[in-house]
């Protein structure tokens, strides 16, 4: 640093620094290269006590002996991601670190609930046949075994309609879901009905009109298979309300 005998030219920048304790006029006017709260703060920078001498009775640090600031660079620290100039800049890549107890015992897995009763309740009832499942297997099986002993036999519905109508109801009454327990008891009966104005169209009556015959045939056939009919709907409206109370 500079002062005002040491003929020094000014830095670049066109301001001329001293350092803390140059004295003089040029030194009034310069600036002060590092103040002295920064002088403590660095660990770089080293402030060493100047010798006292007596100059006229006086104590005051003699200038020619005072010595200078020294700045020392601290030493280069090793880096982790310290690279070779001369290789190709590879891209770093943040990894974020786990927990420790996951790296020794693994992720920890997430609790399952049990349902509650009610939870267990409504998945249960809806599990099974649904309403046009069980349409289709009542009314299916009867109209096709009716038409089976019909064509077959050559006479009207008789009991192997009416075996077909039991057997379907059951299952449909034992498979169907508690929210549609009703279809399983009223499908026989319209089941049965349906069977009758379709297949027993092979055996009508050849005395009167045709709305005479039709009506003869319908009553005819649903009174002889009234057991049959009633059988299928109160055995499915047993297993229905069976269900029901086991399921509370």
């Amino acid at each position: 640093m500079g002062d005002d005998e040491g003929g020094d030219s000014p830095p670049p920048t066109g301001r001329l620094f001293r350092s803390l304790r140059a004295e003089g006029e040029t030194a009034n006017t310069a600036v002060p290269a590092l103040e002295l709260d920064e002088v403590v703060s660095l660990r770089s920078v080293t402030l060493a006590a100047p010798e006292i001498t007596v100059v006229g009775g006086i104590d005051r640090p003699a200038e020619a002996e005072r010595p200078p600031l020294t700045f020392e660079e601290p030493p280069p620290q090793p880096s982790l991601w310290a690279q070779d100039p001369a290789a190709p800049a590879t891209p770093v890549v943040a990894v974020a670190a786990a927990p420790v107890d996951q790296l020794v015992a693994g992720p920890v897995p997430e609790a399952v609930s049990e349902p509650s009763g009610r939870g267990r309740r409504a998945a249960t009832s809806n599990r099974g046949l649904h309403a046009w499942a069980v349409w289709l297997v009542v009314i299916g099986v009867t109209v096709v075994v009716a038409w089976a002993e019909a064509l077959a036999l050559g006479r009207g519905i008789d009991w192997i309609t009416g075996v077909a109508l039991v057997i379907a109801s059951v299952y449909a009454a034992i498979a169907v879901r508690r929210d549609d327990a009703l279809i399983a008891v009223i499908a026989p009966p319209i089941a049965f009905f349906l069977a009758t104005i379709t297949a027993g169209q092979v055996r009508l009556p050849d005395v009167g009109s045709f709305l005479v015959r039709e009506s003869f045939m319908v009553v005819t056939t649903l009174g002889n298979n009234a057991a049959w009919i009633f059988g299928a709907t109160i055995a499915a409206l047993i297993i229905v309300l069976v269900r029901r109370w086991l399921g509370r």
